[in-house]
């Protein structure tokens, strides 16, 4: 199963940052969910921690 929603384009975006080894624990379960594991349910949390490092990437 394939998802292409904006949440998921942004995790992708930020797979390879320089993140925290908190956002990186934090965000685990997601980066499993990309490399086609289960796909998950984000919670509003972590959804918005996702659009915050995406925010303060540069952009390409």
């Amino acid at each position: 199963m394939t998802v292409d929603t904006p949440i998921w384009k942004q995790l992708r975006s930020i797979r390879n940052a320089d993140l925290s080894a908190v956002d990186r624990e934090l965000l685990r379960p997601a980066f499993a969910a990309l490399d086609g594991g289960q796909i998950i349910a984000v919670p509003p949390y972590v959804a918005a921690r996702i659009r915050d490092i995406a925010a303060r990437q540069p952009k390409q």
